[in-house]
């Protein structure tokens, strides 16, 4: 079903206001909402905004290409459907929750130029979107927020309005926006796992923001822009970029959580106390600055502060402080950011103080996009309460993701996992390891471009990315660092003393390909048997899985056997390390006392496990004689494990002699003969303490 503007009275001149026609249109359409068509033409809408309280599908004739209005108030004849808009109004408000989803399609928003002294140059919002909503091939102009997609749950500017907002899975495609201070805006508990794609931008203030919870992901986008605000500014979430570009006069803002694949971000050449400020100097791929301190007010009491004479507050951003002198009289709180600005304006820094319009409320940030940057607003208790501070929920700065561009990849896939089982001891969980991790490498394959992880675990440092995460999937770029507290598997920076690009694994890191085949152990140092556990569905048959010690020069392979690493000599090993000691556990299952006249034999058998798996069987004798074992309460041991090799052949095997003691139930002695896979263990000390055997 569809419904016509012009059947209802719009006029595609512009002469007169069209927002009549625009409503009926909409009204013909029932809740069951349709499209309202609206052909090539200039549709003045005074009594904006439109509010879409139905599934209504806004089709016009189209949008993408620039405006048929020029930025000079000129027109080009025909192009598209264009609709204009008050300077002080909204476009469309896409009211929750009753919209299923609100469709855009073809259109120009343009907000007309506010006129009079000191016009704002961006203000208001082409589509304020409080629930999902599909918007595609649209040209925005001159607007604070282009779309808005609003997922607050509470709403500081009218605490009266108790329904929250929801605009997760929206779709947002092929938008252009011209002269806007953003582009997109995606803010509020419940505005994420949408899809941004081709959204461009032309001389704009900032470009694209998210402060979404879990985020969304921006594929193909670019901004021109990045004056003030930076091009892109994606807050404590896991966003994606993929293939996103921009060329700005500032560095991009990105969370430590965000992924960023391919593209490229280029930076103007800054003056040099602003590199030095935003720590932005050195190679491209560190000119993305993470997230400054940041303190949101509340909205100012009756939307103005009402300031007396000698009236001050003191701010501190990032170790600058400033005071901040009022003259008397009713402030708005554009008028307090630039009173703000204006006294930290030696530093030829970005903006310290910005306004939001939209809730009367002032947000003060710093400008070092890493976790040493702080901000703090100071003074009389009754001055701070005119301008809504202090700030409800303060933020500390956080260090930033990393870019890693490649135009291709090999798409040759690794799965791996940490090593951890869920209550965070080594090994794996009865369905699985509880940490996995995707590799998409690089077509020369050796550089990795992302990886893909999932787990119910909230490591704080996992994979050496530092945050705290939520149930479900995460993403991770690698990370670039020389400290082995925090990284498993990372890539050095150039200034580090091992030089640039060095792969280091200090935890070691499991690489197995899919389906079957070995696995790939990467650490630095001589592997653990602690790492590289054996499974049920992998038999225990040497060789089985290999790893490489990533700090030897040349890195140095070793081979996993049945009880541990051994250095493989065909791969530059040729002298075999240590092993570590062999740690297993054995599962009694039989135990008989034999009487004779010497004295007693005791013998036992069962199975030998390693971390929970079953990797052999044992058989043990202890032997009590009279006159020469009782006066201690010992007896001689003799244990002998049974390794399974393939069919019909003998099992590879380990003896072990020693005496048992009665009192503690312990035994001690070494290896006295072994098969030859194990005959590097000969001579070695054993302890058998209950149902733990280590041989050393």
């Amino acid at each position: 079903m569809s419904e016509n503007v012009l059947q209802h009275g719009a006029d595609a001149t512009g002469l007169s206001d069209s927002t009549a026609a625009f409503l009926k249109a909409i009204d013909a359409l029932g809740e069951r909402g349709g499209i309202v068509e609206i052909p090539v033409g200039r549709y003045r809408i005074d009594q904006a905004p439109i509010r879409v309280t139905t599934p209504v599908h806004f089709r016009g004739d189209g949008g993408m290409v620039r405006s048929a209005i020029a930025k000079g108030g000129g027109s080009l004849p025909g192009s598209v459907t264009t609709l204009l808009f008050p300077p002080d109004r909204d476009g469309f408000v896409v009211v929750a929750p009753s919209t299923a989803n609100a469709h855009f399609e073809g259109l120009a928003l343009v907000r007309t130029p506010a006129s009079g002294p000191n016009p704002e140059r961006f203000a208001r919002r082409g589509i304020h979107a409080q629930s999902r909503i599909w918007a595609e091939s649209l040209y925005l102009l001159n607007w604070e927020r282009g779309i808005d997609l609003d997922g607050r749950t509470n709403h500081p500017a009218d605490p009266d309005h108790t329904t929250a907002f929801a605009t997760n899975d929206s779709y947002v495609s092929r938008i252009f926006a011209e002269d806007c201070f953003w582009a997109t805006y995606a803010h509020g508990q419940d505005a994420q796992a949408s899809h941004f794609e081709h959204v461009l931008t032309l001389s704009c203030e900032a470009g694209i923001y998210d402060s979404s919870l879990a985020g969304n992901g921006y594929v193909d986008c670019y901004v021109d822009g990045g004056f003030s605000e930076p091009p892109y500014y994606l807050d404590t979430n896991q966003s994606v970029l993929l293939n996103c570009r921009c060329e700005s006069h500032l560095p991009p803002q990105l969370g430590p959580g965000v992924t960023t694949v391919g593209g490229g971000f280029n930076v103007a050449e800054l003056p040099v106390q602003v590199a030095k400020a935003l720590g932005v100097t050195g190679a491209p791929f560190r000119q993305i600055n993470g997230i400054p301190a940041r303190h949101e007010g509340s909205p100012f009491p009756g939307g103005t502060a009402n300031f007396a004479t000698g009236e001050t507050i003191d701010v501190t951003a990032d170790g600058v402080k400033r005071t901040v002198q009022f003259t008397p009289g009713a402030l708005t709180p554009r008028q307090v950011a630039e009173r703000i600005n204006a006294v930290f304006a030696d530093l030829v820094l970005p903006r310290v103080a910005t306004a939001n319009g939209f809730d009367d409320a002032l947000t003060v940030e710093g400008w070092r996009g890493h976790a040493t940057g702080k901000v703090t607003v100071t003074g009389d208790p009754a001055t701070l309460a005119k301008i809504g501070f202090p700030a409800p929920s303060p933020s500390d700065g956080l260090n930033s993701a990393q870019l890693l561009s490649a135009p291709e990849c090999s798409h040759v896939t690794f799965r791996a996992h940490s090593g951890l089982k869920s209550d965070g001891t080594l090994g794996h969980d009865e369905f699985g390891f509880e940490e996995r991790l995707e590799v998409v490498m690089a077509h020369d394959g050796i550089r990795p471009l992302f990886w893909q992880a999932r787990g119910d675990t909230a490591d704080a440092d996992e994979f050496g990315v530092l945050r705290e995460v939520e149930k479900g999937v995460r993403r991770w770029t690698f990370a670039r660092a020389s400290n082995p507290t925090f990284i498993s598997l990372a890539f050095t920076m150039p200034e580090d003393s091992l030089g640039p690009d060095q792969l280091m694994a200090y935890r070691g890191l499991w690489l197995q390909t899919r389906g079957r085949g070995p696995r790939i152990l990467l650490c630095s140092g001589v592997p653990d048997d602690t790492q590289g556990t054996l499974e049920d569905t992998q038999p225990p048959t040497p060789p089985h899985d290999f790893a490489w010690d990533l700090a030897a020069d040349p890195p140095k392979r070793y081979v996993r056997m049945v009880t541990g690493w051994a250095a493989d000599t065909d791969a530059g090993g040729s002298t075999p390390q240590p092993r570590p000691p062999l740690e297993l556990t054995l599962s009694r299952s039989s135990l008989m006392n034999v009487d004779d006249a010497a004295g007693r034999w005791q013998f036992e058998g069962g199975q030998v496990l390693r971390e929970g798996n079953r990797v052999a069987d044992y058989a043990s004798t202890r032997r009590v004689v009279t006159g020469g074992t009782e006066a201690q309460n010992t007896a001689m041991l003799t244990l002998t494990l049974f390794f399974p090799g393939p069919a019909g052949t003998p099992p590879e095997n380990l003896t072990l002699q020693g005496a048992h003691d009665f009192a503690s139930g312990d035994a001690v002695g070494s290896v006295s003969a072994a098969s030859p896979t194990y005959a590097d263990r000969i001579g070695a000390r054993f302890r058998w303490t209950g149902q733990a055997l280590v041989i050393g």
